[in-house]
């Protein structure tokens, strides 16, 4: 590879720490909704004939989430708790957003909802949505006006 290339290589790399530090800070991330709850990150990927999603839900159980897709946008929605402790006496950082959230992920392209699935593993939840080949061209007639 040539200079000019690993340049920028290095320049996106920097560019995408950077936006995942300004991302984290936030509003829409730092402030609840008026309901309470919170909004997990979310990572999107474009391929040739699919997008890829990958949620940050590290501590939540499988069985509390839903994931309901249209042609474009995705919602997830669950709901995080934490072991109980049995005696705690004092708090000192508090980081981890707990109780019900909800995200709804607008897409960058239309999707075929019948095949999308999704997989979770070692707390990230990967939704893997094909691209919908469907063209949506309709002919219009022309009526002669007055």
């Amino acid at each position: 590879m040539d200079s000019f290339s690993k340049k920028i290589i290095a320049e996106l790399e920097q560019m995408e720490r950077a936006g995942r530090r300004l991302r984290n800070m936030s509003l829409a991330r730092m402030m609840p909704y008026a309901s309470g709850s919170w909004q997990p990150p979310v990572d999107i990927y474009e391929a040739e004939d699919e997008l890829y999603l990958y949620v940050d839900l590290a501590g939540v159980d499988k069985d509390s989430m839903a994931v309901i897709a249209d042609e474009r946008q995705v919602q997830i929605r669950g709901v995080r708790h934490l072991p109980p402790q049995k005696s705690i006496a004092c708090v000192h950082q508090l980081e981890i957003e707990l109780g019900a959230f909800d995200r709804v992920i607008n897409l960058p392209a239309t999707v075929d909802v019948e095949l999308v699935s999704s997989i979770y593993r070692d707390g990230i939840l990967v939704v893997t949505l094909p691209k919908s080949r469907k063209t949506c061209n309709v002919e219009i007639s022309i009526i002669q006006g007055e």
